[in-house]
């Protein structure tokens, strides 16, 4: 289990957050990843369309997927990049 503990995340990190917001038809240029981690996270839609993604460094990677994956289905995407 790939867990968040790091100041900063790795490229694997970044490959799975990307293949997720692939399954959303969202372009991988319209999705912003700080590698620094954040204490809680973070994600929203900006001004210019980006989606703006911040890890926690805090919570079991795995878990914290899935519940990005919820979240973004809640969210209304439809001024994000699709491909």
């Amino acid at each position: 289990m790939l867990v968040i503990d790091l100041d900063a995340l790795r490229p694997e990190h970044v490959l799975r957050i990307l293949e997720l917001t692939d399954t959303f038809g969202i372009h991988r240029e319209a999705v912003i990843i700080p590698l620094a981690t954040q204490e809680a996270g973070s994600i929203e839609i900006l001004p210019d369309g980006h989606l703006r993604i911040a890890c926690p460094n805090n919570i079991a990677f795995e878990e914290w997927l899935n519940d990005l994956r919820a979240r973004l289905e809640t969210m209304d995407l439809s001024k994000v990049a699709r491909h």
